[in-house]
């Protein structure tokens, strides 16, 4: 009898371990769309001159404040898994609000001196030195992934807007030729994620010209996923993506830029949110970007972005982040190749 009891014990404590990640899940995705609200720093119309000059100055394109772009000696964001501030984040029921104290845009703009604005109660710790990723002038090579959120929250109409701002941005970035060549060549890819995450569009679909990707991107069927699965999200792209393929990771001369694109939170297998985001970060050569629209909580970007990085913006909906991609794409057209 001490020995089925034993053994009864054993198994359910298995299952509860196994179960775990779900349970925790399941407590993030009923957390009120309110207090989801209330993470949120919004980017007033007053700020988007100043996040786009931030943001091309990020990528190298100059004009930029607070971090300028990947060479060595810029401090660079921290690895954020194994952290209380990444559990609280994902699993606290109100976590602390991360607010930029000195500029209208950006969740955790760039402050004086460096690093981030913080809520009350956080401090940013000291941050290492950022690796080189070659030089991005409009000579050099460069791999952007698009990862964009097509979750149910997202409306069609506000889909058709997120496509029109990506179509934008991939026009603005700089090499002009497409192709996976080492000779000033650009090459693009869009992930999409809501429960399922799939390449809708890979590196090659880009070696026919800008235009006719675009073209492909405007087609894109919008999923109305029925999760948020941004941990799956930043793991396909790591590893099917910059981890196979034409991809030129590791490659002399040539940046890598992620940009996660969405309107809402990690709600399946966030555990793990903030380990996938340190190994895609901790690639050679990998800059990620996050755009957080509308609900999305500002902890949760930094997560992605590492802490300590100036390079998550946060934007009312998604029709300003279509503004923010024209006055990207205004910004470049001021550039002496067209393009940032």
């Amino acid at each position: 009898m001490l020995r089925r009891i034993v053994f009864c014990v054993f198994v359910a404590g298995g299952f509860a371990a196994l179960n775990l990640d779900e349970a925790r899940d399941e407590i993030v995705s009923k957390v009120s769309k309110l207090r989801h609200r209330r993470q949120v720093t919004q980017i007033g119309s007053a700020g988007l001159a100043s996040a786009v000059s931030q943001f091309a100055g990020a990528l190298g394109g100059g004009g930029g404040g607070g971090g300028g772009g990947w060479g060595i000696g810029v401090s660079g964001p921290r690895a954020v898994a194994g952290t209380s501030f990444a559990d609280s984040c994902i699993y606290d029921s109100d976590p602390q609000p991360i607010v930029a104290t000195t500029l209208p845009f950006g969740f955790g703009g760039p402050v004086p001196g460096g690093g981030v604005g913080y809520g009350s109660g956080g401090s940013p710790a000291a941050s290492s030195p950022r690796r080189q990723t070659g030089s991005i002038g409009p000579h050099a090579n460069r791999d952007i992934v698009f990862v964009l959120d097509t979750s149910g929250s997202i409306s069609n109409a506000a889909f058709e807007q997120a496509k029109e701002g990506v179509a934008l941005l991939t026009s603005s970035f700089c090499p002009t030729t497409m192709g996976s060549g080492l000779d000033g060549e650009k090459q693009i890819a869009l992930v999409l994620f809501g429960d399922q995450v799939e390449t809708a569009i890979p590196f090659t679909d880009s070696h026919a010209g800008v235009d006719q990707l675009n073209r492909k991107i405007i087609a894109l069927r919008h999923r109305h996923g029925s999760a948020t699965a941004t941990t799956e999200a930043l793991r396909h792209t790591r590893t099917r993506v910059l981890g196979q393929g034409v991809s030129r990771l590791n490659t002399p001369d040539t940046a890598t830029h992620v940009f996660v694109i969405t309107d809402g939170r990690c709600n399946r297998g966030c555990s793990q949110l903030a380990k996938e985001a340190d190994k895609l970060r901790a690639m050679e050569g990998v800059q990620v970007f996050a755009m957080g629209i509308d609900n999305a909580r500002a902890c949760e970007l930094e997560i992605i972005t590492g802490r300590g990085s100036d390079l998550a913006y946060g934007l009312s909906d998604f029709s300003q982040f279509e503004q923010f991609a024209k006055a990207v794409r205004e910004r470049a057209s001021q550039e002496p190749n067209g393009c940032i």
